[in-house]
């Protein structure tokens, strides 16, 4: 399977998910305040897989030795992000809080296995 193939792969599931989530928000299932805040990390977290992929991309492209500091860089650099973004999510946000950190632990967990397989591709 090619880079391409599961890049694609991951966005329609996303996709589907976003789709299940606005139609149990339009039949009355979810509220907005529970959508929110399933919304709210899956968004952040696509971004961030955004930056994963950019960074493998530019990670690769340096010689040797480099390549492997330059995504522990980029690594850092993003889970630094990812914790401000809780952080600030929890504190300042009207959301559920329970269901913010069980949707953000699914969609890390979900983006993590993408970004292994990516690894292992390249």
């Amino acid at each position: 399977m090619t880079e391409y193939k599961i890049l694609k792969i991951s966005f329609i599931l996303v996709f589907t998910s976003f789709l299940a989530l606005f139609l149990f928000n339009r039949f009355s299932i979810l509220s907005y305040k529970e959508l929110f805040s399933v919304f709210l990390p899956a968004i952040f977290l696509t971004v961030n897989f955004v930056l994963i992929a950019a960074s493998v991309e530019k990670s690769y492209k340096k010689p040797g030795k480099n390549v492997l500091n330059s995504f522990l860089k980029w690594m850092g650099f993003r889970m630094l992000i990812l914790m401000s973004f809780i952080i600030i999510s929890l504190k300042f946000l009207d959301i559920n809080r329970n269901i913010f950190i069980f949707s953000t632990l699914i969609f890390y967990i979900f983006y993590l296995v993408i970004e292994v397989i990516l690894l292992i591709i390249k």
